[in-house]
Order: C-alpha cells, then structure tokens, then sequence
C-alpha cells in the first residue's frame, strides 16, 4: 500500500524552510522581542556554524524555548501545545519504533485513521516529513512542544536505555558519571554496560528519586525508582533482561565488593559526582533464584542538610519544636516507617543547636552524612560496637547532646533514658504509628513507666506527603464526607482555592504529583500526660487526652496542606489513618 499523498497536508501549514525562519524574525521585530542588530548577527552566526535561527535564539538566552515555539506556530500553523495536555495513545506510540523516535527527536501522541500526529522541538524539513510519511505508511500531522517534553515523553513511553541497548555490546565513550574510587570502564568487561547502569543512575538523580531496584526474572529485568515515596517501574528494552548479571557485577565492581561471590549479600558504597553535585549510593545486593537484586539509595547531602525553617512547618509547630529542641535535658523522639523523613528532620534539629559551646555526639547506623563541628559514631556490630556499648563510653565524654540513630532494644532505650535524666538532651527514633503510640512502644521495651514520664519531654511523629505538580494541577470535586471531615478538624477555615489534582505530564513522569513535604504531629509531654504514663493507660486514652490539650494529628495537619492547594485528599487518608474519638473522656483513676 504506498503512503499517503503529500497533498493530504493542509495547506496552510509550512514545513521548515530559510523564508519561515525570517518571516519569523521579522515577526519578532515586529513584537519589539529582537532587534535587527541582533537578528544579522544571529544569522551571520548562523552561516559559520551551520545551525538554525531558531535553535541559536533559544540557545543564546535571547528568549525562552516556548516564546520561539509560539512565534514559530505562528507562522508556520503548527499548533504549539504542552505534551501534558495531550492524552498520549498507545497505538500512536507502538506504530513509531524507538529508533525512528529516538532519531528524529519526536514523540507521537495521537492517531486517527491513517493519520498520525507527531510531536517535536522544531519545525520538520521536507525532507525528515517525506521520510517519517515513508517509515510510517501514514499521513503526519505536527505539533510543537519543548525539547523537555519530548525527551522526558520517549524515557516514559519507550524505556530506559532505548538509545543504548541496541549498542550494549560494542565499545562506549566515557561515563557520564565520575565514580570515585574504581574506574569502571577499565575494570568492566563490557563498557556499554557501564554505560547502561550510568544512564540508570543519572536518570534516576534527574527524576529525584530516592533509591533504585534493580530486580531479575525470569525472563525479565524490571527497574524501579522511588520517586516521592512511592515505586515507579521504569520501562527498559525486552533484551536487558540477558544482562542482569552483567548489571549486578557492573555494579559490584563500582562498590568495589567481590564480583565472584553470588551466594551471600552484600553491602557497600559508591560516590559519583554528576555534573557539580556529589552523591552517596548505599548499595544492598541480595541473591535471588534468578540472579541477584540490588538496592541503591541515594542519598543528596543538598537535600538531607536544610534549615529547619524550611521543613514546612506551620508556625503553630515552630514554637513546639523551638521549644523542645532548646530544653536542657531529656528525651525527644521521632516516630515514623522508614523513608518518612526523619533523619532530615533531626539533621535539620541538630544543625540550629549546633554552636561551638555545644558539645554534640551522634550514634549511627550508618552514618548518612558528616556534620561538620559534630563528633559521629558509625555503629559496628560484629566487633561489639552498638548502640549500646557507644552509649556507655560517649558518657565519659560529658557531651550536652547525643543522638541515637534509632532505639531498637532494651539495653539501648534503659541507657537513652538513663543518659537524660545524667543532663543529657537525647534525639533519637522509633518505628511507631503516632506520637502517642512512642510511650507504649519504650514500655514495651521494659523502660519502667516513672522513667518514661520522669525523662520524655516530647514526641514528633512525622509522613510524607506527595505534592501536586504545579505543571499539571487541575480542579476536582471531593466527597461530602471528606469535607465534612475538613470541616470538622478547621471549623476557622473556608476554602479558598479549588481542590486540585495533576493530571500527569512530563514534568511530574505522568503521576501527577512532584516533591514531598513533611506532616508533622507533635507532642508535648505535660503534668497530665506524664499522669497517665505512670498509671499506665493505653495509647488511645493518651492520645485522646493529647488530642484534648491541643495536639494536632497528622490527619488534621494534611488537611490543613490540602486546603492550602499544596497535596490531594488520597494522600493524606494513604499516609494518616482516621483517630476516632470516645464519646467521653475517660477519667483518671
């Protein structure tokens, strides 16, 4: 069947040409956004380098890519739209193979008929149109969209590693990532591997993510990132899945950690730079029947090291917090599943009471980051080094503040305890549902309860929250009985903006969210609490007694965030569970 006829285009849209680039830059003088010095500079330029008037406009800062794509809609009738207004089909993106779109830099979004609409960063020549009409066997429509989105659209739809995975095999230029220590592409047996897994970090550092699982199959190799909290797969090309030992090893040799044993896991670490940052891997490989999964977690000292005013506090959580963190002894603790944020938050804690008349000592497992001005202890538990014995010996030290990585036993919470009521101010975390929740956890730990109220002035118990993407929020009702609910926790509060929710663009990788923020429930510990934990009453009638003096639940708090316009009602009821209150307060016996 031969392809559609050139005609079929409309007439008046006009493929790239040198009298569209300057019907363009007249357009421009005309709107006063270039001046005509500049313009016969920028063609002069233009005739030595060989590029186009488009490209060096955006390319020298003179205006933003989406002004120059608007004017070139213009002038071309190509309709200029944002891919993440368009609902990308399935069918459009299996009928363009990932070389042809890898190739030509374009990503198809719809097709109807015997007409597909292709999106790209620039007006098409004649020549890259008749050709794609020939590839495809069908008529092409245009529309313009930034060189981002276009990028970030064809890593979604096609995979990561499509530009590379047909080239695995043959030699590659050098890394895109600077590992210290090992130099990989010297030590590997295949550098397009090297390659491969260097694209897999740098991917996953520009999209924010948090770790990377590499896992095999079968007769598969599935990627994941945890990008703001949550796994999202990562497509890759069918045939990596050949590869997953060669990945496993590749990474093993940048830990520096032997190759040859597959049996046992293994744990390391890899520093890479990309670009001017520096980032720290923490590498756990596991065996599996099918080869070995690995886990990296990347940790960015840009994100873990901010201010405490910038953890997204609302003022009426500054001042407890203020308050907590500036008390001469006793225990704070911080509550919350792995990946909730609170090693950041203590970072950030310690960073605002850290002055050099202040002696500071932490205990880690492991040590995240170095502080400066602060002494840190890595925990080594094979050679007797615990939370526990490190305990005992930094007493002697007479230090004013000690952090304790997480109270995981007995031993550690009775010397934690012990170590306040000596004039100690004491950080340190527990894995517990709520604030309230923390005292229940330390009794069940043996910590006798005259200590418990005697010592803890305060628990903070803390999620994270997905923001919506600013690029793609959009209206969206909401159930009566949430509203209700709203209505109920901030009775002093109307709505003031729509509810939103993102739609999905490039941007946020179609998941329509972009960044965390912190819900915080903080609670301080006073006369009447301290009451009830040394009669012993259960979590719920401490919470109901703190919900009562004022506590504000992590429920409330992202309530709060969503009538702010900052997160969406499914991510408050994922990460905080309703707390039902009894009908009456329960007295005291």
């Amino acid at each position: 069947m031969p392809p559609p006829d050139t005609e079929s285009r409309p007439a008046e849209r006009r493929l790239f040409s040198e009298q569209l680039m300057m019907e363009m830059a007249q357009l421009l003088i005309r709107d006063q956004r270039l001046t005509r010095p500049k313009m016969e500079e920028l063609n002069a330029r233009r005739a030595l380098t060989g590029g186009s008037f488009d490209r060096l406009l955006v390319k020298e800062g003179i205006l933003p890519e989406s002004e120059v794509l608007a004017t070139l809609a213009r002038v071309s009738g190509f309709p200029f739209r944002p891919v993440g207004e368009v609902k990308i089909q399935p069918e459009a993106v299996i009928r363009v193979p990932a070389r042809v779109a890898l190739r030509y830099q374009i990503m198809p979004l719809t097709i109807t008929g015997g007409t597909i609409t292709l999106a790209t960063s620039e007006v098409p020549t004649l020549a890259v149109a008749d050709s794609l009409r020939m590839l495809l066997n069908l008529a092409v429509d245009w529309v313009l969209c930034t060189r981002d989105d276009i990028t970030k659209s064809i890593k979604h739809f096609y995979g990561l590693g499509a530009d590379t995975i047909d080239t695995l095999v043959e030699a590659s230029g050098p890394a895109e990532l600077e590992v210290s220590g090992t130099d990989v592409s010297d030590t590997s047996a295949d550098a397009g591997i090297v390659k491969f897994v260097n694209q897999i970090l740098a991917e996953a550092i520009d999209m924010g993510a948090t770790d990377v699982h590499i896992e095999p199959f079968e007769n598969a190799l599935r990627v994941r990132y945890r990008i703001d909290g949550l796994l999202q797969v990562i497509p890759v090309p069918p045939s990596v899945a050949r590869l997953s030992k060669s990945i496993a090893s590749c990474i093993k040799i940048m830990a520096e950690l032997n190759i040859a044993e597959k049996r046992k896991p293994h744990d390391g670490r890899i520093k890479i730079r990309n670009g001017n940052d520096e980032f720290d891997l923490r590498v756990s490989i596991l065996p599996t029947p099918f080869g070995e999964t690995t886990d990296l977690r990347i940790l960015n000292r840009k994100t873990m090291f901010i201010d405490l005013e910038h953890l997204g506090l609302a003022s009426t959580q500054m001042m407890p917090i203020r308050y907590l963190s500036s008390l001469p002894h006793g225990v704070i603790l911080l509550t919350g599943p792995t990946g909730s944020g609170k090693t950041t938050t203590l970072y950030a804690l310690l960073n605002s009471i850290s002055t050099e008349e202040v002696k500071i000592i932490t205990v880690e497992d492991p040590i995240e980051y170095q502080m400066t001005g602060i002494s840190q202890i890595q925990v080594n538990a094979p050679i007797g080094l615990t939370f526990a014995s490190i305990l005992r010996s930094i007493l002697r030290h007479n230090p004013d503040i000690i952090l304790v990585g997480e109270i995981r036993d007995m031993e550690t919470a009775d010397i934690a305890v012990r170590s306040s009521l000596t004039g100690h101010l004491v950080f340190s975390t527990l894995h517990t549902n709520d604030a309230p929740s923390a005292i229940t956890r330390l009794a069940d730990m043996e910590v006798e309860p005259y200590l418990i109220a005697s010592c803890l002035e305060g628990v903070i118990a803390q999620r994270l929250v997905r923001k919506i993407c600013a690029s793609c929020g959009e209206p969206v009702t909401v159930d009566e009985t949430i509203l209700a609910e709203m209505a109920e926790a901030h009775p002093d509060r109307k709505q003031d903006i729509p509810f939103l929710k993102g739609r999905g663009c490039p941007h946020c990788n179609f998941t329509g969210y972009r960044g965390r923020m912190a819900l915080f429930e903080i609670m301080v510990m006073n006369d009447q609490l301290r009451d009830m934990v040394v009669h012993k009453r259960p979590s719920n009638e401490i919470r109901h007694q703190a919900i009562a003096d004022g506590l504000i639940t992590l429920r409330k708090d992202g309530w709060s965030r969503v009538l702010d316009g900052i997160t969406t009602v499914e991510e408050v009821i994922r990460v905080a569970r309703k707390v039902e209150l009894p009908p009456s307060k329960a007295p005291l016996p």
